[in-house]
């Protein structure tokens, strides 16, 4: 009997050092989050305000080609470079809010399953955004060059392939969190 007594109170003991892990590693991955919101727009901010910068960042994927962009070409590259990092900071927003949510639930909140889709969905997004924009940039960077030295360059980084797994996992999470929030349940209407 003491055994089971001290067993129970050890079980309990373990669930509460989980639950406040669980709370100081979500509190940590917001401020992380909110901070990759502020780089990302500290850093468009810095673009935006040096062009010899921009033109850099926007050309760093064409290998050793002669460049002569117009400034039209370099704000429609600029444009389409926004696209990922606009996915980026929702992506950001959204998982800011799930580990808000993690932080302060006891045990698993319902809207958790739906954040899980959702981020799984923008990083599907943004697999797919970095692709597109990666041969829009490089497509307007040299559309200005003389007939034959314009390239396209479709290329898929493992950055790309990383967000693609990454959204794999976030689906089967989600459906993983459905089926306990199901379970859940079933256990509660029992007792």
């Amino acid at each position: 009997m003491a055994y089971e007594a001290h067993f129970d109170r050890t079980t309990d003991v373990s669930i509460e050092d989980r639950r406040r892990k669980l709370r100081r590693i979500s509190r940590v991955a917001e401020w992380v989050s909110l901070g990759g919101i502020a780089a990302a727009v500290a850093y468009c901010g810095y673009l935006c305000s040096h062009p010899a910068a921009l033109i850099a960042y926007l050309t760093k994927d064409i290998p050793h080609v002669a460049i002569t962009p117009t400034d039209d070409s370099i704000i429609v590259a600029g444009m389409f470079s926004l696209i990922p990092v606009a996915i980026f900071i929702v992506w950001m927003w959204e998982a800011r809010r799930l580990f808000r949510l993690l932080g302060k639930s006891q045990s698993l909140d319902p809207a958790s399953p739906g954040l899980l889709v959702r981020l799984g969905g923008l990083a599907f997004a943004a697999a797919i955004s970095s692709i597109v924009a990666r041969t829009l940039v490089v497509l307007a960077m040299t559309l200005a060059n003389p007939p034959g030295q314009q390239h396209l360059l479709i290329g898929v980084s493992s950055s790309d392939v990383a967000s693609l797994i990454a959204a794999l996992l976030f689906f089967a999470f989600a459906l993983m969190a459905q089926e306990f929030l199901r379970i859940e349940d079933e256990n509660r209407s029992i007792v």
